[in-house]
Parts: structure tokens; C-alpha cells; sequence
């Protein structure tokens, strides 16, 4: 039976960093799901026309907030703040939350569309594939599973009575508690190829992407066993990527060395 169409609003916050918006605006251009809307909010004083202008004036909304004196200090009103807007301003049947320091596979909104069936009105997945810049570890991302899966990867129906509340902490986490538990679907770590989160490679970063070993089921112990046995971290058995994550990441590795997001690999 052939899938339903719906308009789907793409929300991505502009961020600070020019090649990642480049990067996630590729993305949506790639898309095979054709019937989708851009909202870009972007809460910065500058010129982003170079970036958007291959979108179709139908398909682009441009939504500066004028609020870009934030210290960072508040995550729950910065996300409220720029959200909320992008919210306001979406026509879509559905509404999905497009990072822009995330690499988004073209069958992302097709695949998650397809999990919004019978009574689910917002889904999101447990897990995603976690990348880190640096030589040692360039070409081993793995699938990450955070405890209450990826905020990031959300996609709900357009209602307007749900608004990021004005929360200090896990901003993403007091947005989902707005819907009821028996509306809600996780969508579980085989799709994890849908998503790439990338981090620079710095000492903090590496720390953060070796921590992520150790905070899923069972991965403490395994990751126990490895230092028991002396064996090298990269054969944890999260790093060993089924073919369609593979591809996945050739494709990531590709688009993001030529916007210069890749600085590891000469």
C-alpha cells in the first residue's frame, strides 16, 4: 500500500559553526521525501542567503529571533528561545528536529515518517552513530544509545499546544513529558544509521566518545573485560557496523571532508 504523503517541517537552528548549517542543509536537499518545508531560526546577526539560496522560496522559512546576547548559561530558555519561533511558524502535518552538527541520511524523514503510524505522535531514536575527529579514531564511529535515547532525532505532529517550556535543565526531556506516554515510540537502534553525531576531536570530546561505551546495556562489563584482557578499546563490539551503517558513514566521511568538517584525515 503506498505511503501516505505529508508535509513535513525540517526545524534546524542555524548554530554558530557556517559548514555544519552547510552540511545540514545538504541533507534536507537530499531528501526522498519530497514533501517537506525548511525553517531555519537563526538567533545571530548575519548573512545566510550564500547558504539558502538553492532552496525553493516554497519550501524556505527564514526565522531570524534577534536574540543573540545569550551566555549559554540557561540551555532551557536558549532552546525555548529559538525553538519555540521555528515551532510557530511550521505547516507541516509533522514537525522533525534537524540539528545542524548532525549528518542526516536522505532516507531520514522517510523512515521516521513511516514509524508515526496508528496512535504514535512523537518518536524518536534510541540511538544514533557517534563519530570523533581525530587521527586514532577517524574511521571507527559506533552506535550509541544514550539512556533515554536521542533528543535530537524528535519528530511529532504539529501541535500547537506543545511549546519547549522554560526548563533549566534537559530541555528536550521537559518537551517530551508534554506527551503522554501511550503516544510515544521509540524507534530502536537499528536505525541508528539514520543519524551521525559528530565531535571534534579534542581531549574532552575523545573522553565524552569513549564514555558512551560504557553506559549502555551490558557495555560496563564488556568494556571491563577488554581492559581485563588487555585488548585494544576499538574491538568493543559496538564499533562493528552492520552494511547499511557502513554506508552511512562512507557518505558522512565524504560530504563532510569537502566543507572541510574533517580535519583528521590528510
Amino acid at each position: 500500500m503506498e505511503q501516505k504523503r505529508a508535509l513535513v517541517s525540517c526545524l534546524l537552528p542555524a548554530g554558530a559553526d557556517a559548514a555544519q548549517l552547510a552540511r545540514a542543509i545538504l541533507c534536507y536537499q537530499q531528501q526522498t521525501w519530497k514533501d517537506k518545508e525548511l525553517i531555519v531560526i537563526d538567533d545571530k546577526t548575519r548573512d545566510l542567503g550564500p547558504l539558502l539560496e538553492d532552496i525553493p522560496s516554497g519550501e524556505l522559512q527564514y526565522v531570524r529571533t534577534g536574540t543573540g546576547n545569550s551566555d549559554g548559561t540557561d540551555m532551557g530558555r536558549d532552546l525555548a528561545r529559538i525553538k519555540n519561533p521555528g515551532l510557530e511558524k511550521a505547516a507541516g502535518e509533522f514537525v522533525i528536529h534537524w540539528d545542524a552538527s548532525d549528518w542526516h541520511h536522505p532516507e531520514r524523514i522517510r523512515h521516521q515518517v513511516a514509524g508515526m503510524d496508528g496512535d504514535v505522535r512523537v518518536s524518536w531514536l534510541a540511538g544514533t552513530l557517534l563519530h570523533v575527529d581525530h587521527p586514532e579514531l577517524v574511521h571507527h564511529p559506533y552506535v550509541h544509545t544514550p539512556k533515554a535515547g536521542y533528543g535530537g532525532s524528535l519528530i511529532h505532529v504539529n501541535d500547537p499546544a506543545k511549546r519547549y517550556p522554560l526548563e533549566q535543565r534537559d530541555p528536550d526531556r521537559a518537551f517530551l513529558s508534554l506527551w503522554d506516554a501511550d503516544e510515544a515510540r521509540i524507534m530502536d537502534a537499528s536505525h541508528a544509521w539514520l543519524i551521525i553525531r559528530s565531535l571534534h576531536g579534542d581531549s574532552r570530546n575523545r573522553r565524552r566518545f569513549y564514555a558512551g561505551l560504557r553506559k549502555g546495556t551490558g557495555d560496563l562489563t564488556r568494556w571491563m573485560w577488554l581492559r581485563l584482557r588487555g585488548r585494544d578499546r576499538l574491538s568493543h563490539p559496538r564499533f562493528r557496523l552492520p552494511a547499511q551503517a557502513q554506508e552511512s558513514f562512507r557518505r558522512y566521511l565524504q560530504e563532510s571532508r569537502k566543507l572541510g568538517l574533517i580535519t583528521s584525515i590528510a
